[in-house]
């Protein structure tokens, strides 16, 4: 699956990213959300027949409720690193007998005319920091659908900021490797993607670009070509 990254809050950005790609990522942790535009840009984005992801910056059973009964098909929680954050977006995310997620008439089931137990959203943990890695094995017998690597808050806990090629950063990426399948990663590519792409080809979830750096880049290229 092949995910494009939005960070301004318009639903009509969410239109746009929703050309060419299997779904939107709507990222709340560096992105501007306020609910009422959150709720209409998973509303484009799911009306186009595509995936609508929300990256969330903590496990707020407020926030999980909200965008998943808006109808958001998974969610990504950032920095996570202890059993007990995993045991909450169990708890928060899923329904009866797994977790203890809130059942109503809502827009996920069309107020009541479509079945009202769906099936459980697709759950992404971003291991960003050294304390995930160190606390992968407990973290992964939650089985969550996918695993996303932060690579920059990553390499700023191990104090080698945005410095990929470093020892320390390069063991723990492969720490990471040792212990999910690529079935399982998932990565961001914010920028360079042609040239990023092929280290993680074999993942099963890429989400590729950014709005934001989408149009500096494109005011670059005008700018040279003025």
């Amino acid at each position: 699956m092949i995910l494009s990254w939005q960070q301004i809050p318009s639903p009509l950005v969410s239109e746009i990213m929703s050309h060419n790609f299997d779904g939107v990522v709507l990222d709340l942790e560096h992105g501007c959300f306020n609910n009422e535009t959150l709720y209409a840009c998973i509303q484009v984005i799911r009306t186009r027949g595509k995936k609508c992801f929300v990256r969330l910056t903590e496990v707020s059973i407020t926030m999980i409720r909200y965008c998943l009964d808006a109808g958001a098909d998974g969610l990504i929680f950032s920095s996570i690193e202890t059993i007990e954050q995993c045991q909450k977006i169990i708890e928060y995310s899923c329904y009866f007998p797994k977790g203890k997620r809130g059942l109503g008439l809502v827009r996920q089931n069309f107020w009541g005319e479509k079945d009202l137990l769906s099936k459980n959203p697709v759950l992404i943990v971003q291991i960003e920091t050294k304390e995930a890695v160190d606390n992968l094995t407990e973290i992964i017998k939650f089985d969550f659908d996918y695993y996303l690597i932060g690579p920059y808050d990553l390499s700023l806990s191990l104090g080698c900021p945005g410095k990929f090629d470093k020892h320390e950063f390069v063991c723990y990426i492969n720490k990471v490797a040792n212990l999910i399948s690529e079935s399982k990663m998932a990565i961001h590519i914010p920028n360079n993607v042609e040239h990023e792409i092929e280290k993680y080809r074999n993942y099963a979830l890429k989400c590729l670009g950014m709005d934001t750096i989408a149009i500096l880049e494109y005011n670059k290229e005008n700018r040279r070509n003025a």
